[in-house]
């Protein structure tokens, strides 16, 4: 029957393997291609539970898995798990051994995977891999991955992985890593990363915006990256050298020394990396008021630039003692542009500008309740520096326009609107920040 069955095209006169058009079989060894199917090309392979060759080129249907140990191509799918790529050795003869000793084994994939848990291919693929488990490429990935589990690349991809659990790409990444839990990529990604944790080796160009780094993106719950040129969109951004944009909660970073280059801005509650500014001032509404203020350069290293402007962002803590004005105290958060003027010498930063706007909560009470008094402002600031000996001090004045849809107090007398009991009212501000 094996013999009926056998559909082998010919047997090359100095080597060992053979051609099947199509090889039928149970499990290897008992099969159409008999018991030695390692030494067959198969174009079509059809196995009722395991298969065996030593490559299919057009397509592979197995009940439970297949294996090749030589490049293949064409459409492989089996129930639990394909595999290209093995022992390398496997059906030659002892004079192709020799032959072949110390040469590179490579089992390349060009085509498509689809299994129900194991995808493996033991050098390079070209095309997709598809399992609810687990895919594997040990050298580089030209296309797609999606896995359940886990997608894995040994150096670098060019394509997209998606998976319900783990990214992995072990050198550089160029195209779409996304997933429900963590995405790595070890070298330089270009491209987009979503996930609850994205981790990479760098984004982008650290040099700036004047490379045209504006391309890449992270987007997660946390982001890691080492030289980063792109965008990190996140609760948690952290940075080592970071040339790009960083949108959070919380932003880290270190900037790049080097390079005649502008950098992106820093947009968070807090940014940590550069400075730290305390502030202290009156206002219109409050008699006392506590800021910290954070944030980034975004040209300190441009060297023929005028002035040094920053992205800044400011926590801002206000009370009132013994005042019957309606607002004891509140707790706000500014953000916006500061530029100082850049000199040579010890007088750097003789003075600074600042444009930012507000947003924050006002209590009428020592004790906090469940009611949210939103107060809106836009603040224009303006400081200068004292002299050498106190030269980290900055004195300022500010202007604001403030807003309240609901305004409880009457500290500050202005007109009522007939509709609603809203407020716009102009306000000032005197104090001091720590440089």
């Amino acid at each position: 029957m094996i013999l009926l069955l056998s559909f082998t095209l010919n047997a090359q006169s100095n080597l060992a393997y053979k051609t099947s058009a199509i090889q039928l079989g149970i499990v290897p060894g008992l099969s159409t291609n008999g018991i030695d199917p390692g030494e067959y090309y198969n174009l079509i392979s059809i196995n009722v539970f395991t298969g065996y060759g030593r490559s299919t080129k057009y397509f592979e249907l197995n009940g439970l898995g297949g294996f090749n140990t030589h490049s293949s191509s064409g459409i492989h799918i089996s129930g639990i798990s394909n595999f290209i790529g093995g022992n390398g050795q496997v059906g030659k003869t002892d004079n192709e051994k020799e032959k072949t000793e110390g040469i590179a084994y490579t089992p390349e994939l060009h085509g498509f995977q689809l299994s129900g848990l194991i995808n493996y291919v033991g050098y390079n693929t070209i095309g997709s891999q598809i399992s609810l488990g687990f895919n594997s490429t040990k050298n580089y990935l030209l296309g797609v991955q999606m896995g359940g589990i886990l997608n894995s690349v040994g150096s670098f991809t060019s394509g997209a992985q998606f998976a319900l659990g783990v990214n992995l790409t072990k050198k550089s990444m160029s195209g779409t890593q996304a997933s429900l839990l963590f995405n790595s990529s070890g070298g330089r990604h270009s491209g987009f990363q979503l996930s609850t944790i994205n981790h990479t080796g760098e984004i982008g160009n650290p040099k700036g915006t004047a490379e045209g780094t504006g391309t890449s993106m992270q987007l997660g719950l946390i982001n890691i990256c080492g030289n980063m040129g792109g965008f990190q969109v996140g609760l948690i951004n952290i940075g080592d050298r970071v040339g790009g944009t960083q949108i959070g909660l919380f932003n880290f970073f270190k900037n790049e020394k080097v390079g005649n280059f502008s950098d992106g801005p820093a947009y968070g509650l807090l940014n940590f990396g550069y400075f730290i500014h305390p502030k202290i001032y009156m206002s219109d509404l409050f008699l006392s008021n506590f800021g910290i203020n954070t944030g980034k350069p975004l040209n300190s290293r441009v060297s023929d630039a005028k002035r040094n402007f920053y992205s800044y962002n400011e926590l801002v803590y206000s009370r009132n003692y013994g005042t019957n004005n309606g607002m004891i105290w509140g707790l706000s958060y500014r953000a916006g542009i500061i530029s100082y003027h850049k000199d040579i010498g010890p007088e750097n930063r003789k003075n600074y500008y600042s444009i930012s706007g507000e947003v924050g909560h006002v209590n009428p009470n020592l004790e906090t309740d469940n009611i949210l008094n939103l107060r809106y402002a836009i603040h224009f600031e303006t400081g200068f520096r004292l002299p050498p000996r106190l030269n980290s001090i900055y004195p300022f004045i500010g202007v604001s326009f403030n807003y309240m849809p609901i305004y409880y107090g009457n500290f500050i007398e202005v007109s009522k609107s007939s509709t609603n009991e809203s407020r716009l009212w102009p306000g000032l501000s005197i104090g001091v920040m720590l440089y």
